[in-house]
């Protein structure tokens, strides 16, 4: 099929060459080591879209984009008045952290069984704990950085939506791109295509050896420009109208950012750190215009969505994460942060249209968690909101201390699980023995068991055997904010699909992020794993 344009017969020639390429490199090579169930054969249905676009926005809980609603012109607007928005959507699994969130949204199952349990855990080797990251593979280098140590999924336990994709369709091509590492990586499972994340020591967009040895020539060009349009952009003002002023917390609050520059504009020179520039510009709405920018390059030169082989692309948003932490879902940065998206979002939407054509490409929008919002607006609205004290510290700090010097480790969890239970801030504690072999008593307990790996252990207390929950409204930072927590706040993300025969309209009814890959998979009419912990949602994958 020739695109009708005057460049036509170039690109389509251009897309075959690609496509044997990536065939011919092993890019599409199963994993031996994942397991592969029978799977559900989907019956393909008329029209499929051509491009199938995962859009995560890190950190964006569900609730703001109504609480921000009328203020949107863009993509988030699109999406509110287009897409199918199952409101009440929650991941659930009780630690929600960035690397779980887009590996269960990539497999389909919970990180009990994919195997992200956190971003970072500590796992024995030798007698010894050590400390592992969760894309970390000593195997692999980072291509174009020299000494550095490389990243790969390998640490995923199960396939995902990309693998099932390359499977029925080998011609299909996989990109993925992300201002962080683990956006990038972890929601296109085991594939091998063109996987892309910001390196903040570098200021350029870099991939692992795993999925290749060289960068194509549009990577380095684009690296090259981004590097001349950013680097002296060192001043971040507000675009927020003054209309929408008082939609937000004020712009000075002394618990935000590092305590001192708290206020717009930020700027690099006030605010550098002895990690650089682009370390302070990673935490700034730029780091998404560029995400979005390498989105749209990878789309025109991997010709994505040009004929009737599908094609995936995710594109994962950082800023909204690291604006988060820093000043809160509140925050007058961040409602700057995500009128920022809402107008690139926008852009690449009708990018897609002009470009895939309209009809032609289906997308989703969802987050990896939600967030708490600071313990001083919980507390000026009268809920409980609490940064943990020295005190606090302390104390947690003893108990741990007294189970570690006991020479007998299963009744040490247990009476670390009971002395946890009598602190006001702690709502419950399990020890791992409980957790493996006890009924739970409710649902907390569950989203907990679905967190759990063996050998696999990053909790507080994880490798002293318990696993605890505080009460709602606690966090260890001492200024911004964080998530992590199996709260309704933590785990309540948008769900938006948006594409040809998904009917518009605000959903009730519950979803969960394990439905995403099996939605997809019906969409695209392949098979997909039968054992899934997620299923297709009837109402946006029955047309």
């Amino acid at each position: 099929m020739l695109v009708a344009d005057a460049t036509g017969f170039v690109r389509q020639t251009h897309r075959k060459v690609l496509r044997r390429s990536i065939l011919l490199t092993g890019c599409v090579a199963a994993v031996a080591c994942v397991g592969n169930p029978k799977p559900v054969v989907e019956t393909t249905p008329p029209g499929k879209p051509k491009l199938v676009v995962l859009i995560v926005a890190d950190q964006l809980r569900e609730d703001l984009l109504d609480q921000y609603g009328d203020l949107f012109t863009g993509g988030f607007k699109r999406l509110r008045v287009q897409g199918h928005s199952y409101v009440n959507a929650t991941h659930e699994h009780a630690v929600t952290e960035t690397a779980p969130g887009h590996a269960t949204l990539a497999t389909g199952v919970y990180p009990s069984r994919h195997g992200i349990v956190w971003n970072e855990w500590y796992t024995k080797q030798n007698g010894k704990w050590v400390q592992v990251t969760n894309i970390s593979d000593s195997t692999e280098k980072i291509v174009g950085l020299p000494g550095a140590s490389g990243f790969s999924p390998r640490n995923v336990m199960r396939d995902g939506l990309a693998d099932w994709i390359l499977a029925a369709n080998p011609h299909s091509i996989v990109a993925s791109v992300s201002g962080k590492d683990r956006g990038a990586i972890q929601p296109v499972a085991h594939a091998k295509g063109y996987v892309y994340w910001f390196d903040r020591g570098a200021g350029k967009f870099v991939t692992s050896t795993y999925y290749r040895t060289v960068d194509p020539d549009w990577i380095t060009t684009f690296n090259d420009n981004l590097q001349q349009r950013f680097r002296s952009d060192s001043v971040w003002s507000s675009n927020v109208p003054q209309s929408f002023l008082a939609r937000s917390d004020k712009d000075t609050v002394a618990t935000e950012g590092d305590g001192t520059h708290t206020a717009f504009p930020h700027t690099y020179g006030s605010e550098s750190t002895s990690m650089g520039y682009w370390w302070w510009w990673s935490a700034t709405p730029d780091l998404d215009v560029a995400t979005i920018d390498l989105a749209q390059t990878m789309v025109t030169s991997l010709g994505l969505g040009r004929d009737d082989i599908p094609d995936f692309l995710n594109v994962s948003a950082s800023a909204t994460d690291r604006v988060g932490h820093e000043y809160g879902p509140d925050s007058r940065e961040q409602l700057d942060n995500l009128l920022r998206l809402d107008k690139e979002l926008g852009s690449f939407f009708d990018f897609l249209d002009r470009t895939v054509g309209k009809n032609q490409w289906t997308v989703m929008l969802t987050a990896d968690h939600g967030v708490l919002d600071s313990p001083e607006d919980l507390q000026a609205r009268g809920e409980y909101g609490h940064r943990l004290t020295a005190a606090d510290r302390a104390k947690l700090d003893s108990l741990r201390q007294e189970a570690d010097r006991s020479t007998d480790p299963a009744a040490a969890a247990i009476k670390l699980r009971d002395d946890l239970k009598k602190l006001p801030i702690v709502a419950d504690a399990w020890t791992h023995q409980q957790l493996a072999t006890e009924q739970p008593a409710d649902s907390f307990e569950v989203m907990q068991q679905h967190s759990m790996w063996p050998g696999r252990e990053a909790g507080m207390f994880s490798r002293e055997g318990v696993e605890l929950r505080f009460v709602p409204g606690v966090i260890a930072n001492v200024r911004g904010t964080t998530h992590g927590t199996s709260y309704f706040y933590d785990r309540h993300v948008p769900m938006i699909f948006m594409g040809a025969g998904i009917a518009p309209g605000r959903d009730s009814s519950h979803a969960a992020t394990v439905d995403f890959a099996p939605t997809f998979a019906r969409i695209l009419g392949i098979p997909y794993p039968n054992d899934l912990d997620g299923h297709p949602l009837s109402a946006v994958s029955s047309h």
